[in-house]
């Protein structure tokens, strides 16, 4: 996979349409309309407009032989196969290496904090639980791989807070179900995360960042170190990195983090190549929040959470023919965490105790099976099978000790066409059947268009998909004094369409928008026992609620000046519960809004360089947004979160340094520069400006 992970970017396409007054209507919307009451959105939304209407009258119409257009993008993730992004009728982002450094992102969930349709939220202090919404889904509704092994925990939770951009090459996001090609947790997209591989001449490249926050003037600090090479016949690339954050909260807030990783690639001979990845996690993370959030709660003094995630992937690819390229991978998973709060009056009833272990093992095969009968027509028809076998085993104590052990396999079958006509129409159509041991058979279809006119440099996208969501391990088997798990679970489902537009503007500039909208249904909710209780004990989890949602996503990017580059990504979202299951639940009300998904979200960046100065300003957005107030437990209700703007700036300058140096690098990143005060979620303090002084160098 080495060649075909090149630096590349995507933009995504959308749809707007005029109403019959003639006025610019966006999904219901009417920006226009509202600009001249002149809320923060509406100025966003007139500057994008004004850009590109600017573009395209001032710049000529291009053709195919443009520059912009003389390196295509290409995309892995969106089939399981190597295609340019003009080719992919499904919203997709990379994030490249080159993005990584120019940010100096320490974590995943900061990069997807700036892409479009993704909402990322953290509950307090660096290292506390960080989840993603994905076009206003679930937390749990994005598969996330590494290097192709799959990462989350059995019903698609996945701990964002703990994946750090150690020896990440780049980063593929693909928006919507994709069930179709990975199966269950899948349904609302993928984030999938390439390694670093290894080429040419031995290298080492290690790097120190030491930081203070205006939060109590707590330290944190970074240390990276890397070594990579390769010849003709292997590639070798090994990374380390360590995190310490001293936290914002007064008491019991530290946080650290190791982060190993590794990638060797083999090529025996010019049609094989086999990849061995590796990953291994631990950090350890001090929370003194309770239910409440730390705002409104005591502070607890001892209450730790200790996780270990382990990754082992073996891959192959050998093209046996010029039509017929074998893919076969096998990927082990294992995530262990340890939750231990021992008692404390003012904040405990009781001592608890938590461990609970997950393991995923994985085989995959597919083909790839090429054929061209004419120069107008391209088909590529993958087919595959996989092999999943998940083990769970928890152990805690609060009040009494319960103990849960249970398994589950799962045996798929794909298909996928890839149709391309006339180079211009491309077309793939695909479906999955899956047989879960705990859920039964299940089959889930997609089908996505895209359309080039490379004369005007548009591309017109169509996507329809269905996905599905296993249950959770607890949702289906607990069994202790509180709850029971309910076996009979069927998955949670999606259905959800897309259309959209790319526009070249130039040789410099790509503008893009996406309308979507999806349904949710079969939502597992938790079911009180009734009082009183039935003389058998009946199950706590039914799949009984329903939502939707639906948005546009606006995005702007490219080379504004020859030394500056800038991007604006824009998302409206709307969000409504359309059976809540005949429950009383502030989270979860009938007709109203999904909690914590803001209506408008807007990021944008300028990058500028002259000579060795390199300059990077990214800004953040995030409109209000309904959340919980659980203060009070026995009457909960709904609050509304301001909005807020945050503003983050990395400066770097590369000095000359002789042999055997290569390059140093010195650093300046500062987050929250206007030391804003927010809350991302109801309850929880967030952290103010923090500034890191680093430098980094390669051999």
């Amino acid at each position: 996979m080495r060649s075909i992970l090149e630096r590349r970017g995507t933009f995504e396409a959308s749809f707007i349409a005029a109403d019959r007054t003639g006025a610019l209507s966006v999904m219901g919307f009417r920006p226009l309309q509202v600009f001249r009451q002149k809320p923060f959105w509406a100025k966003l939304l007139g500057l994008f407009l004004f850009v590109i209407l600017v573009a395209m009258h001032a710049m000529p119409a291009h053709s195919a032989d443009s520059a912009v257009r003389e390196v295509e993008d290409v995309v892995v993730t969106a089939t399981r196969t190597a295609v340019p992004r003009q080719h992919l009728g499904i919203s997709t982002t990379v994030i490249t290496e080159e993005d990584i450094q120019a940010r100096r992102a320490t974590d995943v969930a900061e990069l997807l904090r700036d892409v479009a349709g993704f909402q990322t939220i953290r509950f307090g202090s660096p290292g506390s639980q960080t989840v993603v919404f994905p076009r206003g889904g679930e937390p749990n509704y994005t598969l996330v791989l590494i290097d192709g092994v799959q990462v989350n925990l059995g019903g698609g939770d996945f701990y964002w807070e703990n994946l750090s951009t150690d020896n990440i090459e780049r980063i593929e996001i693909v928006r919507g179900p994709q069930s179709a090609l990975y199966g269950s947790d899948a349904i609302g997209g993928v984030v999938q995360i390439f390694t670093k591989s290894g080429s040419g001449p031995a290298s080492v490249e290690v790097s120190t960042a030491h930081g203070l926050r205006s939060d109590r003037g707590r330290y944190f600090g970074e240390q990276k170190v890397r070594v990579s090479g390769g010849t003709d016949l292997f590639g070798y690339s090994a990374a380390y990195g360590r995190r310490d954050d001293g936290g914002i909260l007064k008491i019991n807030n530290d946080y650290w983090n190791n982060t190993f990783s590794s990638r060797f690639d083999f090529f025996p001979k010019d049609t094989w190549e086999v990849s061995l990845v590796g990953r291994l996690s631990d950090s350890r993370y001090e929370y003194p929040t309770e239910s409440a959030g730390d705002k409104y709660s005591p502070l607890d003094p001892n209450q730790t959470q200790r996780e270990q995630d382990v990754l082992v992937g073996v891959s192959a690819r050998v093209q046996s023919t010029p039509w017929w390229e074998n893919v076969v991978s096998v990927g082990y998973h294992r995530n262990l965490r340890r939750n231990l709060d021992p008692f404390n009056e003012e904040t405990d009833f009781a001592e608890s105790y938590g461990r609970y272990n997950e393991v995923r093992a994985t085989v995959d095969y597919h083909a790839n099976l090429n054929w061209k009968p004419t120069e107008a027509v391209t088909s590529v028809l993958t087919v595959g099978y996989e092999r999943d076998q998940e083990d769970y085993a928890q152990e805690s104590i609060y009040f009494d000790t319960t103990k849960l052990n249970a398994d589950r396999t799962n045996d798929a079958v794909y298909v996928q066409e890839q149709l391309s006509l006339l180079s211009r129409l491309h077309l793939v159509a695909g479906f999955r059947v899956e047989d879960n041991s705990a859920f039964g058979t299940k089959v889930t279809p997609r089908g996505a268009a895209a359309f080039e006119l490379r004369e005007t440099g548009t591309t017109l996208r169509l996507a329809a998909a269905k996905g599905i969501k296993e249950p959770t391990f607890y949702e289906n088997y607990a069994n202790d004094s509180f709850t029971l798990g309910n076996p009979d679970l069927d998955p949670e489902r999606a259905t959800s369409w897309e259309v959209g537009l790319s526009q070249r503007l130039g040789s410099r500039l790509q503008a893009s928008a996406t309308y979507f909208e999806s349904r949710y249904k079969d939502l597992i909710a938790y079911v009180p026992t009734p009082f009183p209780a039935p003389p058998e004990r009946v199950p706590n989890f039914y799949n009984i609620q329903a939502a939707k949602s639906r948005g546009v996503e606006l995005s702007l990017e490219g080379r504004v000046l020859e030394n500056t580059a800038a991007g604006i990504h824009m998302t409206w979202l709307e969000t409504e519960v359309t059976d809540d299951g005949g429950l009383s639940s502030i989270a979860f009300q009938e007709g109203k809004k999904l909690l914590r998904r803001p209506k408008f979200s807007a990021s944008g960046w300028v990058e500028t360089r002259w000579k060795n100065l390199h300059c990077r300003f990214i800004g953040h957005y995030v409109g209000t947004r309904d959340d919980a107030d659980y203060r009070d437990w026995t009457m909960p209700r709904r609050v509304s979160l301001d909005d807020y703007f945050l503003l983050d700036a990395v400066v770097s300058y590369r000095v000359p340094v002789p042999a055997p140096a290569k390059d140093l690098e010195i650093f300046l990143k500062g987050t929250n520069i206007l030391d804003a005060d927010y809350e991302q979620v109801f309850g929880y303090s967030t952290p103010g400006a923090a500034f890191m002084l680093g430098a980094s160098m390669k051999f």
